[in-house]
């Protein structure tokens, strides 16, 4: 008897011990990855300068392809100085994320629904290149476009 409960509790630690792992090895890298673009929409959200800014490298790229197809390149310093004034809510949710990921470099494509003081302002497709530094992961690159159709529909074309 003395046997089968030992059996049973050392089932049961092992048990627990594995429930406790990440159900996928690469959830935790995909966290680490997808770190740097929460932080960018959290200090959207609180319109903080400084918090924005560190989540891109020294000489990061943004940039929006214009409905006719041109690139339009923005300055990052500006960005973040307009967030920083804005009095807006400013609030974008992702969609159906993705990411690749090989040693120091990751590409996320994530579509997504902008909104402006808690109402849909504009939707579309962000792409996000990353590099992980001596302090963690940092956005290189961002390009997006916008959506030009109807925009609760794109959204619930990714809830399927």
């Amino acid at each position: 008897m003395k046997i089968a409960i030992l059996l049973v509790v050392k089932f049961l630690v092992i048990a627990a011990y594995a429930f406790s792992l990440p159900v996928n090895a690469n959830e935790s890298k995909n966290t680490e990855v997808t770190k740097p673009i929460n932080q960018l929409f959290d200090a959207m959200r609180t319109h903080d300068r400084d918090l924005l800014l560190a989540q891109f490298t020294a000489n990061a790229m943004l940039q929006r392809i214009q409905p006719n197809g041109e690139v339009k390149q923005s300055n990052l310093i500006s960005f973040a100085d307009s967030i920083a004034k804005s009095t807006k809510y400013l609030d974008e949710k992702l969609l159906a994320v993705q990411i690749q990921q090989q040693g120091n470099m990751a590409s996320v494509w994530t579509p997504f629904a902008f909104y402006l003081d808690k109402k849909l302002s504009h939707c579309g497709v962000n792409s996000f290149q990353l590099v992980k530094t001596e302090q963690g992961w940092k956005i290189q690159y961002l390009i997006d476009n916008t959506y030009q159709g109807d925009c609760n529909a794109f959204i619930a074309s990714f809830k399927k």
